[in-house]
């Protein structure tokens, strides 16, 4: 009994690679599949499998999976626009000849009060500068028109129930929110 078994599924193994190897496009429409999810490394193992049953040399697919693998190398500016997801973000500041930054939401902005409850995990979920960050912004706060008053989420030394604040349009910094009741949160994106 066990050995028949044993030739049913060696039968079946046989017979689903025999099917496979009549059409490699399969191959390629997984290698499609992975690629599409962004798993460069899953499409380039299925399309290997597709260029060895189909006996192709190089496709465009395989540009493809090249490109996906090795992105070229992005060169920011300021004031250039940034797609995370469904949200935009404006370049702010650069390093590196522009291959690092931050650059600022343009819809992630919100007023809040000192006395919120939830500010903590509101800093934490949503990339909230600290206040270094904060300073190399305000550097550059003409060419993205940042003139409020913002938070960072670096707390305050002396009392750790405020956060440390910056005044775009004055360069003052404070670092008691509750005397900031019109702070905005400024949502960053760090690339």
């Amino acid at each position: 009994m066990r050995l028949q078994f044993y030739n049913f599924a060696l039968l079946l193994i046989v017979t689903i690679s025999l099917q496979a190897q009549s059409d490699p496009s399969t191959y390629l429409e997984k290698a499609m599949e992975k690629l599409e999810a962004g798993d460069c490394n899953g499409a380039l193992k299925w399309y290997n499998v597709y260029k060895e049953l189909a006996g192709v040399r190089k496709t465009s697919v395989e540009a493809l999976i090249d490109d996906c693998a090795n992105p070229p190398e992005i060169i920011y500016k300021l004031g250039d626009q940034i797609r995370v997801g469904e949200d935009t973000y404006t370049v702010a500041y650069i390093r590196d000849s522009g291959k690092h930054g931050l650059a600022v939401s343009d819809k992630g902005w919100a007023a809040i009060t000192a006395s919120s409850t939830s500010t903590q995990m509101y800093i934490v979920q949503k990339g909230i500068p600290t206040f270094d960050e904060l300073k190399l912004l305000y550097q550059n706060r003409d060419p993205v028109r940042m003139y409020d008053v913002y938070w960072s989420c670096t707390q305050d030394s002396e009392n750790s129930r405020y956060y440390k604040t910056m005044d775009f349009s004055t360069g003052v910094i404070d670092n008691k929110i509750g005397y900031q009741p019109n702070a905005i949160i400024l949502l960053i994106y760090r690339f």
